[in-house]
């Protein structure tokens, strides 16, 4: 049994579909590829039992249909060596040798029965299923996926939240201290629902439809999981079972004061200005007044401190706040538009970060809570 691929087309797709494969796996078989031949299509699977990654590559040559297991790490560390070319695979089904020839040379695994294999479940229940663009989503989820927690012990906020309406459908994380909503205005086929993506799919599906063209389709299921095909992918994966948070009741709807600042700048002053911060807590204490907002921060163990003005355009009365340096960084890393738009209230409630200009069809909220600034 003999096919030919395109060493790079391989390796590059391996590559993204490798990040399932857990480092410690108690069942060999959960570190192995699974390669399905028919016709002339390579489908190579990959899971860890709770999210299982699929993609279709074109051969150029085969002379039969063929299933079996390859150790995943084995193939890819041979194929980041090899240069584009085409690679003949041959598989002997009665010894489980797989013989992988390439210009100048060749090598030899031992694969694994293809039935051996996890076999993938089917789905339960009725589904709800919506087609959006992937490049939209794609911008989502980067935004998104920095306010979600790190910490294990909360599963929830650890997730991407979904939230579907007749009209759009909402990426929402939060960590408690920073939230991002990036809403995509599309047509979701009058679908009202939601589901929390954990995080290790989020950013698997994030790093696949990466700088993709083309659309997404999304399907959940009554079972508690969920189907995302996009261009030549299939990611199935379980959804956590957990209620999300309210994220609209902690959005403030009141917030007054208004400063519009250069993004560049303010990214740069606060950088700056982060040198001679605590590092521990990473305060940065900024006054805000007509026409200027003055960044200060300090670190009295060591002696240190740092004062920067820039130019803004403040609406308000003024105002001395508190916010982690470093997660304003963060956010502000995600946002396209020239200028950002920053709405505050008062010391001890929470501010908005919006982009001056949003991108069509899209409604953008960042929220970041205060630290309280010493008397």
């Amino acid at each position: 049994m003999k096919y030919v691929v395109t060493s790079t087309l391989l390796y590059s797709r391996l590559q993204l579909i490798d990040r399932v494969i857990t480092q410690k796996n108690s069942f060999p078989i959960l570190s192995c590829f699974l390669f399905k031949i028919k016709d002339n299509n390579l489908e190579v699977t990959a899971t860890d039992n709770d999210t299982t990654l699929k993609c279709n590559i074109a051969l150029t040559e085969s002379d039969s249909d063929s299933s079996f297991a390859i150790p995943a790490k084995q193939l890819l560390d041979i194929l980041k060596e090899i240069p584009e070319q085409p690679l003949a695979i041959e598989y002997n089904p009665t010894t489980l040798q797989i013989d992988i020839t390439y210009q100048n040379g060749h090598f030899s695994l031992q694969a694994e029965p293809g039935d051996e294999f996890p076999a993938l479940k089917k789905h339960d229940g009725e589904g709800h299923r919506i087609t959006l663009e992937a490049a939209t989503l794609s911008r989502g989820f980067a935004s998104a996926i920095i306010a979600a927690s790190n910490d294990e012990a909360r599963k929830v906020m650890n997730g991407i939240f979904i939230d579907i309406t007749p009209q759009d459908l909402s990426v929402v994380a939060s960590d408690g201290h920073k939230l991002v909503c990036y809403k995509i205005i599309c047509d979701t086929n009058n679908t009202t629902t939601n589901f929390i993506l954990p995080r290790k799919p989020a950013t698997l599906l994030r790093s696949i439809i990466d700088k993709m063209s083309g659309d997404i389709t999304l399907c959940t299921y009554d079972d508690g999981s969920a189907v995302i095909e996009a261009d030549s992918f299939n990611m199935t994966c379980r959804l956590l079972q957990e209620k999300y948070p309210n994220y609209k009741n902690v959005i403030p709807q009141n917030n007054t004061n208004i400063a519009t600042i250069d993004k560049a700048s303010l990214q740069s002053a606060v950088r700056r200005v982060l040198v001679a911060s605590d590092k521990a807590t990473s305060l940065c204490k900024f006054t805000f007044e007509p026409g200027k907002v003055t960044l200060i921060t300090e670190n009295q163990p060591y002696a240190q401190s740092a004062e920067e003005k820039i130019v803004c355009q403040y609406e308000g009365t003024p105002l001395r706040i508190g916010f982690r340096g470093d997660y304003l960084l963060e956010l502000l890393s995600t946002i396209q538009s020239q200028d950002v738009i920053l709405r505050l209230s008062d010391p001890s409630r929470a501010g908005l970060i919006l982009p001056s200009e949003q991108e069509k069809n899209t409604d953008v909220i960042m929220l970041l809570m205060p630290l309280l600034i010493a008397n």
